[in-house]
């Protein structure tokens, strides 16, 4: 498992992008909520890309969900750059689509 801080990300434009790889899982997922809160208070723009994870659960949706929410709350955007199949399968599966943020790239 990993987050990627992107290295283009650019405070005067207020926007952050983030990647995970690998493992997106209850089993990683405190570590990654950890790392992304360190940056939350700097920009007003995130964007995530899921595009190499390798595996998802119930908990990395959960926090997507409560990370868009949180965001939101403070009138910031996240957008959802590029998924996995597995991540696109699982969004799906849960139908949570449309709860989830504009700008989701649909990979099959």
């Amino acid at each position: 498992m990993a987050l990627i801080v992107d290295k283009g990300n650019d405070e005067s434009v207020g926007l952050c992008a983030f990647s995970i790889t690998g493992e997106f899982t209850i089993y990683t997922i405190d570590e990654i909520k950890q790392k992304m809160s360190a940056y939350l208070h700097l920009y007003e723009r995130f964007e995530i890309s899921l595009a190499d994870l390798e595996e998802i659960d119930s908990a990395g949706i959960q926090l997507l969900l409560a990370l868009g929410r949180e965001l939101r709350s403070q009138n910031k955007t996240l957008k959802l750059t590029a998924m996995s199949g597995n991540a696109n399968h699982l969004i799906k599966t849960y139908d949570v689509y449309e709860r989830l943020f504009i700008g989701v790239a649909e990979n099959e």
